[in-house]
């Protein structure tokens, strides 16, 4: 064995690590979760390879990964990008005032060589139709494709399948055995570490992360209880701990580009920076950007060291009012690699929600046409390949992000924002949550958990209590034996016990517990009714020894509720446009048709296509709305709106969105994955209405998605990526 453990786990990959050098298997992943020593026997294996002499290459998916990456291997590693791609082989295709520039693969050249590739729950095989498209756009595809041009060649991906997967997908396909199997005919195996290894074994940030790791595995998505320590810190207010003078080691995550934009405004104004870009602000690229020789991948992190000019453009877009392009020259630091260069940065791209990417894309391409008077289509590619304009950079802040920006990152404190724009009880949110506190080396700031709290504005308090100079208590106090009964119990506690109430007595009845409490010399009962998912939907205060006693009480749900609908009314203080949406279908032509209505206050905008995608045909109606649906997503992302509202008479369109009901088949999978997308982009909010029931824009829906079967409608104003 290259080194020598105590765990049977670890012992295991060992070998298989050193008989993967000569068998016939094409690829090997190792998974395992935060502290069971992945990188620790990656390292050690490298340098077993490189004592034999074994040709390996050490790769991972953003430079920060390949950063970490060598400095714990002692070898080179790079990124995916940089070893497969060629860049000076470049192509540019315009289509629909749309320019795109295309990468082909480098050969490879490399023979009987193990590609090891670090953080591989982030590879995606997805095309997410960037502005630099890579290959067929599918990373993963083209990473296998790359390294079996060579003879005999063997990848090794290694990565954590608690963590979020990749943008627009359900799972990560890189650390899926099956998927590799199927999609690329490859034969390998899977091993899995379990035993947690990481010496700081004391360390809270480690043992919450297995406890949601934990959640996970149990599907137990109700309540968690997250362990407080010095070195993993409960704040209300993330802000009040953020040090300002230590940014380059400092995150904030949380879920939403909108949130983070509101976070990096507040930071940038404590540390007094009030021009749009100022000598020591910290940007993230958000686009993959190749100019004279250098390549920008999105998720590179820059430090501000000089402003050397900015200027305006005006640009008029027919139809549309004109658009401003604001441009800086700033002289940039990479924070990775301390390597200094000059660039153009499109201020714009810091607020997109005022103007869409692509009204920005087309801008561009206007504005570089302008510049080069008239040339022809197919010779426009060369200056669009050497125009600084064109290849601007697009930035955010970069103080807080998202969870996907931070992967494969990591920093020394990292402050989590919990507000979740999804469904708290989800795996998605756990990964969330998992992938979030792992970024830290040493500290976690963490706001409360929602999850926990009873705080909910559909919540009915009874206040029609009798007072009592006696209480009859039971002497005997209930074990909690339900799972409910627990997360109920656990909720109780973290709302009460602030206000000195404590629980002396519980009984248990199906979907109702029966609390009995004490403050000072005081008692009172409750009456506490849940559903199946553990919410509790109601509380009764029934009985109490004062009216004091009773106050207190609800004074405590009163304040957290009127929290609560502050904070919605302050985050949604904005008209929801309302979209109804219908589909039908024809059994003999096998299509099925999507209708979709939008409202607005001045006029009524209809939309409808005909689809026969075989892999969705065999829901029939269900899929049309679903596809009806979507394009109402398309269409509040396109149009930037912040809040649509969806119409349906299918009860499938909400509880599969918010993940009530499994995703079981090809179509129930497919909506989840775009209604997650769609809802980091737009606040969606959902409304049943009772099917042929005479609603007008229903009815006209049905009607559009009827004519659409036959070609009679096929208007749509934003295509759906498929």
């Amino acid at each position: 064995m290259f080194f020598n453990t105590n765990f049977e786990d670890k012992k295991y990959a060992i070998e298989t690590l050193e008989d993967f050098i000569n068998n016939p298997l094409d690829f090997l992943i190792i998974s395992g979760s935060a502290g069971t020593g992945k990188n620790f026997l990656i390292s050690k294996y490298a340098q077993y390879l490189n004592k034999k002499s074994i040709n390996f290459v050490l790769l991972a998916p953003t430079g920060r990964a390949a950063k970490i990456l060598s400095e714990k291997s002692g070898f080179e590693a790079k990124t995916i990008h940089s070893e497969i791609y060629s860049f000076t082989n470049m192509e540019i295709k315009e289509k629909n005032d749309e320019s795109k520039i295309y990468f082909s693969l480098n050969i490879n050249k490399n023979d009987k060589t193990i590609y090891i590739v670090d953080e591989s729950s982030m590879i995606s095989d997805v095309n997410n139709n960037d502005f630099l498209v890579f290959g067929s756009g599918k990373l993963l595809t083209d990473l296998i494709t790359h390294i079996k041009y060579g003879k005999h060649n063997k990848i090794i991906f290694v990565g954590d399948n608690y963590q979020l997967p990749p943008v627009n997908s359900s799972f990560s396909p890189a650390l899926d055995e099956f998927y590799l199997k199927e999609k690329f005919h490859l034969d390998g195996k899977k091993i899995t570490l379990d035993k947690v290894v990481r010496q700081k074994s004391d360390s809270f940030i480690l043992k919450n992360a297995l406890l949601i790791k934990k959640h996970i595995q149990n599907n137990k998505f109700f309540d968690l209880n997250l362990s407080l320590s010095n070195d993993f810190v409960e704040t209300p207010n993330l802000i009040s701990q953020y040090d300002v003078n230590n940014t380059n080691n400092n995150i904030i995550i949380c879920s939403t580009n909108k949130k983070a934009l509101e976070y990096n405004k507040k930071i940038r104004k404590m540390k007094n920076l009030k021009q749009t870009f100022k000598i020591g602000d910290i940007l993230l690229n958000t686009r993959n950007v190749h100019f004279q020789n250098q390549t920008i991948l999105n998720g590179e992190f820059f430090e501000v060291l000089d402003i050397i000019s900015n200027e305006k453009q005006s640009i008029y877009l027919r139809g549309k009012k004109p658009i401003d392009l604001i441009f800086y020259d700033l002289k940039l630091k990479n924070i990775l690699t301390n390597n200094v260069l000059k660039f153009k940065v499109l201020a714009n791209s810091l607020y997109t929600k005022s103007t869409s990417e692509r009204d920005l894309q087309i801008a561009l391409i206007v504005l570089t046409k302008n510049m080069v008077g008239n040339i022809k289509n197919n010779e426009l590619h060369k200056h669009l390949e050497n125009n600084p304009y064109f290849n601007a950079l697009y930035v955010k802040y970069g103080y807080a992000i998202t969870p996907h920006k931070a992967q494969g990152g990591e920093w020394e404190n990292v402050y989590v924002d919990t507000e979740f724009c999804n469904s708290l009880k989800s795996k998605e949110y756990f990964k969330w949550l998992y992938t979030s506190i792992t970024r830290a080396k040493k500290k976690v700031y963490i706001t409360p958990l929602q999850i926990n709290s009873i705080e909910n504005n559909n919540i009915k308090i009874s206040d029609k209590y009798v007072i009592k100079n006696k209480i009859k208590i039971p002497v005997e106090n209930e074990k909690l034996n339900k799972e409910c009964s627990k997360v109920i119990h656990n909720k109780l506690i973290k709302n009460i016990t602030s206000y000195n109430f404590k629980i002396i007595s519980i009984k248990h009845f199906d979907y109702q517990e029966v609390y009995y409490l004490q403050k000072d010399n005081k008692y009172l009962k409750i009456q506490v009714f849940y559903n199946k998912k553990c919410d509790v939907t109601r509380i009764i205060l029934s009985e109490a020894t004062s009216e004091k006693i009773a106050k207190d009480f609800l004074n405590i749900f009163n304040a957290k509720n009127k929290n609560y609908n502050n904070t919605i009314n302050n985050n949604q203080n904005y008209d929801c446009i309302k979209a109804f949406v219908d589909g039908s279908y024809d059994d003999n032509l096998k299509k099925f048709g999507s209708g979709l209505v939008i409202v607005k206050k001045d006029r009524i905008e209809k939309y409808c296509k005909n689809y026969s995608i075989t892999k969705f045909i065999e829901s029939r109606n269900v899929s049309a709305e679903i596809f009806a649906t979507l394009l109402a997503f398309e269409y509040a992302k396109q149009e930037n709106l912040k809040c649509i509202e969806i119409n349906y008479d299918y009860e499938g369109i909400e509880k599969w969105a918010l993940g009530y009901w499994k995703t079981k088949k090809e179509i129930s999978k497919f909506y989840k994955e775009k209604y997650d997308y769609y809802s980091k982009f737009v606040n969606i909010k959902f409304k049943k209405i009772q099917a042929h029931s005479g609603n007008k824009y229903n009815d006209l829906a049905d009607k559009l998605a009827k004519e659409a079967i036959y070609n009679n409608c096929k208007s749509i104003k934003y295509e759906i990526k498929i």
